[in-house]
């Protein structure tokens, strides 16, 4: 019986540590997200030319996942159609850093760089 009762307690505390991970995983996820949406605003501001340039190398294009509009928050003009591609409902107006998304090969949320369907060059 005491057996089964460590089983039983060890299997609680197992799960709780992955619940306890997960967590951190998406609090981790969402700090670094905040921090690039500060970084990338500021060093737009700060290199809008260094920018504009390193576009040009941009390739591949946007494969409508919406990740990247729900990095840190969901963006409030998020939509998705009936095939499950994003829809922006501001495109014709949409904020300047959303289009510039990623504007140069540091500027990637790290959890989206690898399945973003925009590459630069040097990558």
């Amino acid at each position: 019986m005491a057996e089964l009762i460590s089983k039983l307690e060890t299997k609680k505390i197992n799960h709780i540590i992955q619940k306890t991970q997960q967590v951190a995983q998406k609090i981790d996820i969402f700090c670094s997200a905040i921090l690039l949406q500060t970084w990338r605003r500021m060093n737009y501001i700060f290199n809008k030319q260094e920018i504009h340039s390193s576009l040009k190398r941009r390739q591949g294009n946007c494969l409508r996942c919406g990740r990247c509009c729900q990095a840190s928050f969901k963006c409030q003009h998020l939509e998705y159609d009936k095939n499950g591609l994003s829809l922006c409902k501001v495109y014709d107006q949409k904020p300047l850093m959303c289009s510039l998304y990623p504007y140069n090969e540091d500027d990637y949320f790290f959890h989206l760089k690898p399945t973003c369907g925009y590459k630069y060059d040097d990558e």
